[in-house]
């Protein structure tokens, strides 16, 4: 949801690229992974990453305050 509504904000800014992989494509947990992502792409110096792990009501109230 919220990496959902910085792209489309972003998309609409002039002079802005943005570079987008899903978790698919970039696995995020992988050091290595990331580290050629950003070394073939070299993106600028502005980055961002809404990557999270979503669960609703019920994880959070299940797993307070966990990386679960």
């Amino acid at each position: 949801m919220v990496g959902s509504a910085l792209v489309r904000r972003f998309q609409s800014e002039p002079g802005v690229e943005l570079v987008l992989r899903s978790s698919r494509e970039l696995d995020l947990t992988r050091q290595a992974a990331v580290e050629t992502f950003f070394a073939d792409e070299k993106p600028g110096t502005w980055r961002s990453s809404a990557a999270a792990r979503v669960g609703g009501i019920h994880a959070n109230n299940t797993y307070p305050r966990s990386s679960v």
